[in-house]
């Protein structure tokens, strides 16, 4: 609202005085006798339809700005009506006892119907314009706004999906895994098979279904189930994925959603044989959500690269459901909610 015309310092100032020296020109050239009128108008006439002018603008602006909220709830054809009449009949009010004042306490006598016609005809048309002028800046200040979130939310999935791609590498996990299988193969073979065929699972899984936007639940459990026995081999048997839901093939996700979300909770949670941590997946009533759920034992030093993955993700929900991703630490329990994605049916034409 600030940012239209009419709340910039200059126009205010300069708007005035412009529309005063025209709407005192035009009062000549309506009476079409600059001779006479130079009797009745004295030099002081000018300044008072600057002040006039002033008067008028600084109405209509002050009822559009104590009326905004209010109007800004309203259907746009109600909006027009309602702000032009008020903002008239407001200006052309204070217009008419302004210049009543004038003509009977300066001038010295009552001012003619005609001539005070003639004042709210032109104040009038003013105000139309003003009015014109508004709407005209209002909308185009809309439209702005709204190919600039456009534009922002483009830009935003862009940098996502680029992220995401190379997210999908995780480095991290990549060499950890390596160390791992160096260290397992000098003890025991089959089992350094079995990691190397886990983490082929892993990026295979994300190599496969990198260009999908959506991906089944059960295909991802697949991949963090690779993922879990994986890390099982680092963290000694201390994981445990629990799956409490049915139907795991009508659920929608990104892909990657588990495999980002467990990784960042392994790496920023304390383990041990003591405090082993078990991860519950359930769906919340409703079925609006798919709650990830686990026991807070957070390390004093994040991982921050497993953080910015997860929070890319949170982003990028954003732009398949209108339900927001949520976390929530309550008590010493960490809910991960993730928006259930609705697939609207096609309709056979």
């Amino acid at each position: 609202m600030n940012r239209l015309f009419i709340h910039q310092a200059l126009f205010r100032i300069l708007s005035a005085p412009v529309l005063g020296v025209m709407v005192y020109l035009l009062i000549l050239l309506i009476n079409n006798n600059f001779s006479e009128l130079e009797n009745i108008f004295s030099g002081a006439e000018v300044y008072v339809c600057i002040g006039l002018a002033y008067i008028s603008l600084e109405a209509m602006r002050f009822t559009l700005a104590a009326s905004e909220t209010w109007l800004s709830k309203q259907t746009i054809r109600r909006r027009i009506i309602i702000q032009v009449v008020a903002t008239l009949t407001i200006s052309l009010f204070l217009i008419t006892v302004s210049i009543w004042a004038y003509y009977y306490y300066v001038v010295g006598f009552a001012i003619s119907h005609n001539e005070l016609y003639v004042f709210l005809a032109i104040y009038g048309a003013i105000g139309v314009l003003y009015n014109v002028l508004f709407f005209s800046n209002f909308y185009l200040n809309q439209e702005n706004t709204l190919l600039l979130l456009q534009e922002k939310k483009l830009r935003e999935k862009l940098e996502s999906d680029f992220i995401s791609f190379k997210n999908d590498i995780n480095p991290d996990l990549l060499y950890e895994s390596l160390e791992n299988l160096i260290l397992t193969m000098q003890h025991n073979v089959d089992k350094a098979e079995e990691q190397i065929d886990y983490l082929a699972g892993i990026y295979r899984y994300g190599l496969i279904n990198r260009h999908k936007e959506l991906i089944s639940l059960d295909e991802e459990l697949q991949a963090a189930g690779h993922l879990i026995k994986l890390l099982n081999y680092k963290h000694h048997n201390q994981l445990n994925l629990l799956v409490t839901v049915s139907n795991t093939k009508d659920i929608q996700l990104i892909p990657g959603s588990l495999l980002v979300t467990i990784d960042s909770i392994v790496r920023n949670t304390l383990l041990s044989k003591e405090s082993p941590l078990v991860i519950r997946l359930h769906l919340e009533e409703g079925d609006e959500y798919l709650v990830l759920q686990h026991t807070l034992n957070d390390k004093l030093l994040l991982h921050q690269e497993s953080l910015q993955a997860y929070n890319r993700l949170k982003r990028s929900y954003s732009f398949f459901s209108e339900n927001p991703f949520v976390q929530v630490k309550a008590g010493k329990e960490n809910y991960i909610k993730f928006p259930i994605v609705q697939i609207a049916d096609e309709v056979d034409s």
